[in-house]
């Protein structure tokens, strides 16, 4: 497993909700800044500090830095939130059922406030057999798919780039993950009657179930970012966890158990624990702690690259044909991805660098991977 970052636990106990005295943190101005932008943590962070009794204590160039950054993110949430409701309501009207994950409903349903959850992009799961219909609702409010590899196994992305140039990008997913070890952990089939409703999102809107949500918040380092860790992740974790009750954990217990992923949530707790005091009930944290000869649990292992990944995903693809066409994606991507990726969409006689581009792509990634870069 990887090693857990050190973090200074003055700025811990605040973003915690603790004492947030300036003189207890025991960092520079430009460390902590600096942390809060590697971390995505100035929103939160002005959340916790802005109270007057504990704002005075503050430097003011460090007020000044936190206010600012809020102004900007309060104006853009407000634009990302009119969006979202305006595209969930569509989907809804043309019969789409989608559900908010992670971040977006994160930042509605267990933080303060949004712009305390910072994210990148919205996910929506959706069925299965709602992708076309999806894909077309998005494209009549604005949106295009960039020039990614299109709708691999479990997603496909839309972007768009509203009046005030924001751009507002949608991942659109039938399945929680590319990687088939945890793909069918959670299915919208079986998390819809449990979703709960994201009234500020507008009527339509529904997120998943506190314990879907923490199940979700516990695999998704490990799934999709090679284990990595993170405050605001971490925090996501805590939040989630902080909400269920004893029914809700044996739930939990239950559903961990029964997908196969009990020791990642195990670990994942226990990032929480040690960052923030999380309180898990000890019968619970012993019994996910026990599991053994779960697949997920190779996941955990300490410099996971991305051939670990790759190897995984092929392993555990169910048919032949998806291990020969996620190779396919791998080696030979789509024409309009490799001249994208190489600036020469449009422009004269590209096409016929195709084999040339395929080559160098190629030959540049067994490199980075030989030695150890990927």
């Amino acid at each position: 497993m990887m090693p857990a970052p050190h973090y200074p636990a003055g700025l811990i106990t605040t973003l915690s909700g603790g004492p947030s005295r300036w003189s207890d943190l025991g960092v520079t101005r430009d460390e902590l800044l600096a942390l809060c932008d590697r971390e995505d943590l100035r929103g939160l962070l002005f959340c916790r500090v802005s109270a007057p009794e504990s704002w005075a204590d503050w430097p003011a160039e460090i007020r000044n830095e936190l206010a600012q950054y809020t102004r900007g993110e309060t104006a853009r949430e407000m634009l990302c939130r009119e969006e979202m409701a305006n595209v969930l309501s569509a989907l809804a009207d043309a019969g789409v059922r989608p559900i908010v994950l992670k971040g977006t409903a994160l930042a509605y349903t267990v933080y303060d406030t949004p712009i305390a959850r910072p994210r990148l992009d919205t996910d929506i799961l959706i069925d299965p057999d709602d992708r076309g219909e999806a894909r077309g609702v998005l494209e009549r409010c604005g949106y295009a798919a960039p020039p990614y590899c299109d709708e691999l196994f479990a997603q496909f992305q839309m972007e768009k780039r509203d009046r005030f140039g924001l751009a507002h990008v949608i991942d659109v997913h039938w399945k929680i993950s590319t990687q088939p070890v945890f793909a069918n952990v959670l299915d919208h089939a079986g998390m819809w009657p449990r979703a709960r409703p994201i009234p500020a999102l507008g009527p339509s809107a529904v997120g998943a179930s506190p314990i879907d949500a923490l199940l979700l918040a516990c695999i998704h380092p490990v799934m999709h970012h090679q284990n990595a860790q993170r405050i605001l992740w971490t925090y996501d974790t805590h939040l989630l966890a902080s909400e269920l009750g004893r029914a809700d954990w044996e739930a939990f217990r239950g559903r961990a158990t029964d997908a196969r992923v009990a020791g990642v949530c195990a670990h994942q707790l226990r990032v929480a624990q040690a960052l923030f005091d999380t309180r898990v009930p000890a019968e619970v944290m012993r019994d996910l702690s026990a599991a053994s000869g779960e697949p997920s649990a190779a996941y955990l292992a300490s410099q996971r690259t991305w051939r670990h990944e790759l190897a995984s995903s092929l392993r555990g693809s169910p048919r032949f044909a998806d291990r020969v066409k996620l190779l396919r994606e791998v080696l030979l991507p789509c024409q309009d991805y490799m001249l994208a990726l190489y600036g020469l969409r449009g422009k004269p006689l590209a096409a016929w660098l195709l084999p040339m581009l395929y080559v160098h792509r190629n030959a540049r990634g067994a490199w980075k991977v030989l030695s150890g870069k990927k």
